[in-house]
């Protein structure tokens, strides 16, 4: 048993020191460089230039790791890592107060062998982040219902502050758990987590960050943040099925999901005990809310995988109780099967943008590098800061990189092509170095 724990922390910590494996988490990854390296701690920059559509709390975070530590892919994932880590605690501290130590051990497991949750525990991203102040938010309101001592009060006023500094608005979907317990169960306790002074105050020290960014920057780049971050997620040409949500949780959790198809045991196990039913709340009501968005983005339900990991493992250790140290065998060797496959799922999948990446990343040693009309955030991280992108000739001396797809015409704009990486990135992509103005060939080697 100590053994296979072992693995699983192992499994874990393996994939911090991999290449960063897509243009998102490298796009985090540059603004925590960039703050790191020229100073930009209040106004996130990105490529140079102000980055303002997401709140700073997870650049600090990072930061301040990377300050000391240096630059690199463990250290830039590490709080990402922590903050899974305080997920996992809480959920199992739930699941024991809510059934004991079987319905703990359970939780753990099927919410560290789900694939997104593994995924998500080693990026550099927000997810993580924002799912533990979520968790805790409700978390801490629990408890505070439960024992009515104000310092889970304070605490669960604080995570939601921390939530609204990560990313914005998504946490005010966290309000809406208490306020239907509060309905259902005539608790009036339940609405202190929604007092409005209590709220107004979480919510100062990112309105404060908003009103710096709008005195620094004026008002284009804080109404880029309400076009992109507000209401492009509600209007959008994109539309998504409304049970698209749904069925990625159900997928998200295979095979504990099943355990969900005894719906009427399923649900009368949550109307037995107050408790019970927030935690049903704290994933179902969100859930819900989060269909109606037009635009979905499965990473979004990171934040209830805890809950409904605790639901799954209520379900199963009372319905299974009397086969305990099978049900612990069972499922220990299940997530060990999942998150293996897991591993080289990812590592196999990002294999192209691995060697792809390698391959250019000779050529971002030169003094002079631009990009042609698009960049690309994980050349602009391994360069080590900011790279110009032109949008066509006069070109200046230096090395000119161009993204585009197989077969598009070259460039014949006094341009001389000197390397292509194809497949570059995906399949039917390709990287175009050129060089302008007599600068030195292909590197050597």
């Amino acid at each position: 048993m100590r053994a296979l724990i072992l693995v699983l922390a192992l499994l874990y910590l393996g994939p911090l020191f991999l290449p960063l494996t897509s243009v998102q988490e490298a796009r985090r990854a540059e603004i925590v460089q960039e703050a790191v390296r020229f100073g930009h701690w209040l106004i996130p920059h990105l490529n140079g230039a102000p980055y303002v559509t997401k709140p700073p709390l997870h650049t600090w975070i990072t930061g301040a790791l990377a300050f000391p530590l240096g630059v690199s892919e463990p250290v830039l994932r590490l709080p990402s890592l922590l903050a899974a880590l305080a997920v996992l605690l809480i959920t199992f501290r739930l699941a024991e107060e809510l059934s004991g130590r079987l319905a703990a051990f359970l939780s753990v497991l099927f919410l560290l062998s789900a694939p997104r949750f593994y995924f998500f525990a080693h990026r550099v991203e927000l997810e993580m982040l924002l799912a533990l102040f979520f968790v805790s938010y409700l978390y801490f309101g629990l408890e505070y219902l439960e024992t009515g001592e104000r310092k889970t009060l304070f605490l669960s006023f604080l995570a939601f502050s921390l939530g609204l500094l990560t990313k914005g608005p998504f946490i005010l979907l966290a309000l809406a758990p208490p306020f239907i317990y509060a309905l259902i169960r005539k608790d009036r306790t339940a609405l202190k987590l929604l007092h409005p002074a209590g709220l107004l105050l979480s919510a100062l020290p990112v309105l404060l960050w908003y009103l710096a960014v709008y005195h620094r920057l004026g008002g284009g780049d804080f109404s880029e943040f309400v076009r992109v971050d507000l209401m492009g997620r509600l209007a959008t040409g994109k539309r998504d099925p409304f049970y698209h949500y749904a069925g990625a949780l159900l997928l998200g959790f295979l095979p504990e999901s099943l355990l969900v198809l005894r719906i009427r045991a399923f649900v009368r196990l949550h109307l037995s005990d107050p408790r019970r039913i927030f935690v049903l709340l704290s994933w179902f009501v969100p859930l819900f809310l989060l269909s109606f968005t037009a635009a979905k983005f499965s990473k979004y339900l990171l934040s209830l995988y805890p809950f409904f990991a605790v639901s799954l493992a209520l379900s199963a250790a009372e319905w299974f109780a009397e086969r305990e140290k099978l049900l612990r065998k069972v499922a220990l060797a299940l997530s060990l099967l999942l998150l293996t496959g897991a591993l080289l799922a990812e590592i196999q999948g990002n294999a192209l943008r691995f060697s792809s990446v390698k391959k250019a990343r000779p050529y971002l040693s030169y003094p002079r590098v631009y990009f042609l009309k698009r960049e690309n955030y994980l050349l602009i991280f391994y360069r080590g800061g900011p790279i110009p992108v032109l949008e066509g000739p006069p070109y200046p001396p230096g090395i000119i990189l161009e993204e585009t797809r197989e077969g598009f015409p070259l460039r014949n704009e006094g341009l001389r092509l000197i390397s292509e990486i194809k497949p570059f990135y995906r399949r039917g992509r390709v990287l175009r170095i050129y060089s302008s103005g007599g600068s030195p060939g292909p590197p050597k080697g």
